[in-house]
């Protein structure tokens, strides 16, 4: 079986039956009265999609200023390496990545290196608006995570560039809203058995973490104009591999994926709570970014128990919340 981004319930995987996916407990759970767990939250059969709640949120000042210096270093980031948190390299071809990837990089270029740079974010304004067309009618969904992996890395350089003083734009806050909607629903269920487990893991990976970026953004551009931010429960609900470290490893040296990464996957939330009480050390950056945005701490502060390192598989058999 090809690797998949599974939207199955974990008991019926396990014990090899179709699942209904309703959320939060499928029906087969619900009648063994077990607990229902999903690795990739399902589309619900029941519940018109998204649901938008969202709930309120204040943050500490100096947890802004984090975020915002974080996401707003990625476009200089690119601009050295092609990569960033969730735009990987070995995702595309190193000789011929596509063209919005292609485009982006040069315009990132481009305002590291020239002094005009009031011209180089009026050619980012303009390159949004060509995205956004590309991702209204894209011909794959590879093109459709492409463009707006570009256009994330396009709206951050103008986010952070913007007179602090501009006004709140909701056209902003509902673009960012429903970019990480549209690639969650857009998603493929199952990937292409062409694909290496180094490529599928990558894949899913960045879809992920796209998905991510694009709630963090939001948040951090609400922060920073109206001083809240407004969390949606579907944000916490999202899929997270706990194996960060397998983003940075070379190639050469990758260890590999199982075609059933089930027991990596936790929800954002999760993750998020195994992060706040203090049960991961020396939290790689990336994941900072994430505490700060879904929990409004900054790793400072965080209680760290006595043990020194901690295994994923300890982190297995702890309560996940």
């Amino acid at each position: 079986m090809p690797p998949t981004l599974r939207r199955s319930c974990q008991a019926c995987i396990s014990r090899r039956r179709r699942c209904d996916r309703l959320w939060p407990t499928c029906s087969r759970c619900q009648t063994r009265r077990k607990t229902c767990e999903y690795a990739n939250v399902p589309l619900s059969t029941t519940v018109a999609w998204p649901l938008r709640l969202e709930i309120r949120k204040d943050f500490d000042p100096r947890v802004v200023s984090f975020l915002a210096s974080g996401l707003g270093s990625y476009p200089a980031s690119f601009a050295r390496t092609l990569k960033t948190h969730f735009i990987h390299p070995d995702l595309w071809s190193h000789h011929n990545p596509p063209a919005p990837i292609r485009d982006v990089h040069a315009l990132c270029q481009l305002h590291a290196s020239t002094a005009d740079k009031d011209a180089v974010l009026s050619l980012f304004t303009r390159r949004i608006s060509i995205l956004l067309r590309h991702i209204s009618s894209p011909a794959t969904f590879g093109d459709l995570l492409a463009s707006s992996q570009a256009l994330l890395l396009a709206q951050c350089m103008l986010i952070f560039n913007e007179d602090p003083l501009s006004p709140y734009s909701d056209a902003v806050s509902d673009m960012l809203y429903h970019l990480g909607h549209n690639l969650w629903q857009q998603a493929p269920i199952q990937l292409s058995s062409t694909l290496s487990p180094h490529q599928a893991w990558l894949f899913g990976e960045s879809v992920r973490r796209t998905i991510i970026v694009a709630f963090m953004l939001r948040s951090v551009y609400s922060l920073l104009k109206r001083n809240f931010a407004l969390r949606t429960p579907f944000v916490d609900a999202l899929p997270f591999d706990r194996r960060t470290a397998l983003w940075d490893e070379k190639i050469e040296s990758w260890p590999g994926v199982t075609q059933d990464s089930a027991d990596s996957m936790v929800s954002l939330h999760s993750y998020t709570g195994i992060l706040e009480n203090g049960l991961i050390h020396s939290i790689p950056v990336f994941e900072q970014y994430i505490l700060a945005a879904c929990r409004g701490r900054t790793v400072e502060i965080l209680p760290y128990p006595a043990s020194t390192y901690t295994t994923l598989n300890t982190l297995h058999a702890s309560n996940l919340n």
